[in-house]
């Protein structure tokens, strides 16, 4: 007993001399903070008027951080120096570097900048409105921007009023009110006047809130926004009449400059324009001398045309290292005239010299004989292992350079199915780049097939021949792809119908103008988006709009359901049958859409398409 009361003075006492021997343990329980910071006061007050400081402090009711305050941050309307920030304790204070102007309300849109310290959540589509007169202007206005060729939304971009309805006025000044587009592209324009405004949108590359540079892109309205447009905060939410669509594009390059030349081969010259060159470009050598009345290229182009290639036949230039080329072509001057053009381009290639093998261990240096290095031609074929082409697919062949020789007695193509030789009537060059050849051929479904390539069947510009080469392929089973019909009606004056893959590459299109089926026949089986584009110059491609020409890009829409579903999700063995009506005001309407497997019909969700007012902005 006495050795007991002994021992309880001693396990108190070292209980204080060892604290931390206690194992220590996290509160635990409770939701995760999901609530963004929430504005318990501010100096001045929210709506404030006849405000006359130049510091403003929000507090909130918890520690917040600010991500991306510089990039994200719209003062409307705008300075050109951006207020400078401080985070104090559960609050910002912002204060402003210039001056603001008297009678004038100021908003700051922070977006999404605002976000609380421990969880991270955001305060979105934060503003703080205040006036420096007796009055806050309360109207607004609401909207969205697109990209006017993918229909996507557009995050980050400037939406700017001015209260000049003059076209220049976006390239000389900056606007009375500015916004961003959040990540669904819409934006919302608060604290306005009455009034009527000129609407511009800008993916402004400098940040001055100016049109100033050909690669920012654009959006406008071709009318003014005006006072009966314009809704009141209540208001917003019942009547959506307010709201338009703003359609982004980067302007065509109107200027034409010679951008790079250089010499990627000893047997290439290449030239790079700012956009498609515009008549013929002459050239000529000036340190060698060669005969007039040979050729001595063959020109090659991109298909954007605007890259220019120009191989070198003539075997004496060639071996040039240095090749001095007088080029003439046509440019752009300062008042955007084409003008005829001269330059003198230095074009250097030299060989890589070749490593001397060194002597093994023991071996000696011996000057051996150089050997003739013999060339060989390469080629490469669209037709892969276990191929399986389509009735009109072309087989392509591409190979280094040009080819200044072609022996079709050396290509064979065989049908093994039904063992028939296969006449060479299809071999064609390519219209553009003369280093690619096309073999057509209708080629039946199910059926195997070989291509074989005899030695010296190419011969290209260096001499080099090619080796034997044997392609195995086969004609597409139909069974095991999907059909596409569109029936369109009221196509004027051209409709582009592209068929796109789930990640937005182009698996091929059909150009109409007039109405008809569209059938898109061999879809291998996956998810795809129909586009069209509604060609106004029928030129074949899309083309974007010119802002001081009060050109609008041409008209783009994306097959959709009364679900706003956009994917077309093909299978094999199936047909799908799509009807649409395009009406010459663009307003396109589909009587149905249905799927077909084999041959039977079920009832699917009618095409949506967006209507002539969403479009026409």
């Amino acid at each position: 007993m006495k050795r007991l009361v002994y021992l309880i003075p001693l396990a108190f006492i070292l209980s204080l001399l060892f604290p931390q021997c206690a194992i220590q343990v996290a509160p635990t329980g409770g939701p995760k903070d999901t609530i963004p910071p929430v504005l318990l006061r501010s100096v001045p007050p929210m709506y404030a008027t006849n405000v006359t400081r130049d510091k403003i402090i929000l507090t909130f009711d918890e520690y917040i951080k600010l991500e991306k305050i510089s990039e994200k941050l719209v003062l409307s309307p705008p300075q050109e120096q951006l207020p400078s920030f401080r985070i104090r304790g559960k609050g910002i204070e912002i204060t402003f570097e210039e001056a603001l102007d008297d009678s004038t309300t100021y908003t700051l849109y922070f977006a999404d900048a605002i976000v609380d310290n421990n969880e991270g959540n955001k305060l979105e589509n934060f503003e703080f409105a205040f006036s420096t007169g007796p009055i806050i202007d309360s109207l607004r206005f609401a909207g969205k921007v697109l990209d006017a060729y993918t229909l996507k939304p557009r995050e980050g971009v400037f939406v700017m009023l001015y209260t000049s309805l003059e076209d220049s006025i976006p390239i000389k000044e900056r606007p009375r009110y500015v916004t961003k587009t959040n990540k669904e592209g819409q934006f919302f324009l608060s604290n306005l006047k009455c009034g009527n405004y000129k609407i511009f949108a800008l993916a402004d590359g400098n940040s001055n809130y100016k049109f100033d540079q050909v690669s920012e892109e654009i959006a406008f309205l071709d009318y003014p926004i005006d006072t009966s447009m314009l809704r009141r905060p209540s208001e917003m939410m019942l009547n959506t009449e307010s709201s338009v669509t703003l359609h982004l594009f980067e302007e065509e390059n109107r200027v034409l400059s010679l951008t790079d030349y250089s010499r990627p081969q000893r047997r290439r010259l290449k030239m790079g324009f700012s956009r498609p060159i515009v008549g013929d470009i002459e050239m000529s050598p000036a340190n060698v001398e060669v005969d007039t009345l040979e050729p001595w290229f063959v020109k090659g182009s991109s298909v954007a045309g605007d890259s220019i290639d120009f191989w070198i036949t003539n075997n004496e230039l060639s071996i040039v290292d240095t090749l001095v080329v007088l080029a003439s072509y046509q440019k752009t001057d300062s008042l955007m005239n084409l003008v005829q053009t001269h330059d003198t381009l230095r074009m250097f290639y030299q060989d890589r010299p070749q490593a001397a093998r060194r002597p093994r261990r023991g071996e000696e240096e011996t000057k051996e004989e150089q050997k003739p290095v013999v060339k060989k031609l390469s080629v490469s074929t669209s037709v892969g292992r276990g191929a399986s082409l389509t009735p009109t697919e072309k087989i392509r062949l591409t190979f280094g350079m040009p080819l200044q020789k072609v022996d079709t007695t050396q290509i064979s193509l065989f049908n093994q199915s039904d063992s028939i030789m296969i006449p060479m009537l299809g071999f064609k060059a390519d219209t553009l780049d003369p280093r690619l050849y096309y073999i057509n051929h209708q080629w039946e479904n199910n059926k195997s097939y070989e291509l074989s390539l005899l030695p010296n069947a190419f011969t290209n510009l260096d001499g080099a021949t090619n080796d034997t080469l044997t392609y195995n392929f086969k004609g597409a089973n139909p069974e095991q792809f999907g059909v596409i019909k569109a029936s369109l009606t009221g196509v004027s004056p051209n409709v582009i119908v592209e068929l796109l893959t789930d990640k937005e590459s182009v698996v091929t299109q059909k150009i109409v103008d007039t109405d008809g089926e569209v059938v898109f026949s061999y879809v291998k089986p996956g998810k795809y988006f129909i586009r069209f584009i509604l060609d106004a110059n029928k030129n074949g491609k899309w083309d974007t709009g010119w802002y001081l020409k009060n050109r609008q890009p041409e008209t783009v829409f994306i097959y959709e359901d009364q679900s706003a579903n956009n994917e077309i999700q093909v299978r094999a063995n199936w047909e799908y049958e799509l009807n649409f009506n395009l009406k010459k005001d663009n307003d396109v309407s589909s009587d149905e859409f249905r799927d077909v497997p084999n041959q039977e019909e079920h009832e699917h969700q009618p095409l949506r398409i967006p209507n002539s007012e969403e479009r026409s902005l």
